[in-house]
This record gives structure tokens, C-alpha cells and sequence, in this order.
């Protein structure tokens, strides 16, 4: 069969006028095949073949040297010896596989007793974990009613501070306070060391020549802005708190509410 070579040109890609019968250089290169390891079976096959093969040539020897040239007899000679190496290669060859299979056999059988065991411990821990996630959706619920309690509280504290009658302290929220304190806007007041004139007070900082005589330092007060910091509102405990479902679509039996109730209570 004829095979036809058309070269492209590397840099446009379009078809160049070169076309030679043949195959081309990668389809010429030889194909290797993955060779599988042959079994004990096998090799007890081919070791019968060449012990029949041998058994059959060695039977027609005879017949060679009486009737045949030594030419024939030293070529049927040689297929006997070769029949015979085949024999023997087989031979070792089948007692190694034994070996290597039987131990192959071995080490297979102490890998499955190893998973069989951990698959024992892997099947008592998913019991347990059953026991514990049913476990889990009772206390969770039960968890979820106490939330529910402290949620209304907080709503009644953050109503309470809410409208707080004049002079009255914010309403604590009960439990641990959680956010931070703010910083109000103040004036501090820091002192400088500048150079005066002694003679009328005035700033000293053209003076020169014998006038540098009358320059003093004098302590100058000024009042610098720190302004304040605005501080972080206190998270009820019943917003931080999320208790999930079981199962992919299973609703959360807790959730926290992402917004803050703004209760503006202290410590």
C-alpha cells in the first residue's frame, strides 16, 4: 500500500508543493506494546511444548543415523539442544513464578485482613457518629429554645435602651459585654520650648548680630485635637450562635441573625 507525504509549510500552515510516496519517519518508528507478566500456568505451557517438541526430535534421531547425512543429523542436533534450553529456561523460569505469585498470594491476603480491620473500626466509628448526630439534634434543639429566650430578652433590652428616661444609665445586656468602649473628641494640652525676645516678649526667630543677646526660651502652651474613636456595639449571644441542620437541604435549627440589635448598653 502507498502512502502519500504532504509536507505544510511551518510558518503559514498552508500545504507546500512537496509530495513523496512513502510512509513518513514517525509512522516507520516501531510501536512499543506493553508486554503483561506471564502467569506460572503459562509457563508450565510453553515448558510442555518444548518437552513434547524435544521428546518428538530426539524420537526421530535414530532413524538420522542410520539413514541420514551428518549435515542432517548435526542440524537436528542443534533443534534438540535449542528444544532442550527452551526446556530448561521454562523450568526456572515456572519456579520463580511460584514463588513470586505465592508471594504476591501472601501479601495480598495480609493487606485484605488489614483493611478488613480497619473497615471494622471505620464501621463501629460510623455507629458511634449516628448516636452522636441524633444526639446532637436533641441537645441542639433544646439549645435553640434557650436562644430563643435569651433572644427575646435582648429585644427587650435593646427597647429599653432605646428609650431610656433622662438621666438613666443604658441597660446592661446581661451577659459578658463583648464590644468596645468609644473615645470622645478632647483637647490636650502639650508645652513647647521657643526663643522670645526678653525686652517685649515677642518671637525671637529673626534676631541676629548683638539683638541674640536679649533671646531667651520661654515654655509656650498649646492645646492639640485628639479626635475620638467610635466604639464596636455589643453582639447578643443569640446572634453569634449558629446550629446547623443534618443532611445537604436540612434547615439550620439555630441561626444568628447577621444585623445587630443596637441596644447601646454598657458594660
Amino acid at each position: 500500500m502507498q502512502y502519500v507525504n504532504i509536507r505544510h509549510n511551518r510558518h503559514d500552515g498552508n500545504v507546500a508543493p512537496h509530495v513523496s510516496l512513502g510512509r513518513s519517519y514517525l509512522d516507520r518508528l516501531p510501536v512499543t506494546v506493553p508486554v503483561e507478566p506471564r502467569t506460572a500456568a503459562q509457563i508450565l505451557v510453553e515448558r510442555d511444548a518444548a518437552q513434547a517438541e524435544r521428546e518428538s526430535l530426539e524420537a526421530s534421531r535414530f532413524d538420522l543415523l542410520v539413514n541420514g547425512s551428518v549435515e542432517d543429523l548435526l542440524a537436528l542436533d542443534t533443534r534438540i539442544a535449542l528444544a532442550k534450553a527452551k526446556q530448561d529456561q521454562a523450568e526456572a523460569q515456572h519456579a520463580a513464578a511460584v514463588i513470586a505469585e505465592s508471594e504476591a498470594k501472601a501479601e495480598n491476603e495480609a493487606e485484605q485482613t488489614r483493611r478488613k480491620a480497619l473497615r471494622k473500626v471505620g464501621m463501629k466509628a460510623s455507629a458511634e457518629a449516628g448516636k452522636l448526630a441524633e444526639r446532637y439534634v436533641t441537645m441542639a434543639q433544646e439549645m435553640a429554645g434557650l436562644l430563643g429566650q435569651l433572644r427575646e430578652h435582648e429585644r427587650a433590652i435593646a427597647e429599653a435602651n432605646r428609650n431610656l428616661p433622662e438621666g438613666a444609665e443604658p441597660v446592661p445586656p446581661g451577659e459578658p459585654f463583648n464590644g468596645t468602649e468609644g473615645t470622645p473628641t478632647r483637647y490636650e494640652t502639650t508645652h513647647n520650648l521657643v526663643w522670645v525676645d526678653s525686652r517685649d516678649g515677642s518671637r525671637a526667630s529673626a534676631m541676629a548680630g548683638d539683638d541674640l543677646r536679649h533671646r531667651v526660651a520661654k515654655r509656650v502652651e498649646q492645646e492639640v485635637y485628639v479626635p475620638g474613636t467610635p466604639g464596636e456595639p455589643h453582639i447578643p449571644l443569640s446572634h453569634r450562635v449558629t446550629l446547623p441542620g443534618l443532611g445537604r437541604d436540612a434547615p439550620r435549627i439555630w441561626g444568628g441573625i447577621p444585623s445587630l440589635i443596637n441596644s447601646s448598653a454598657g458594660r
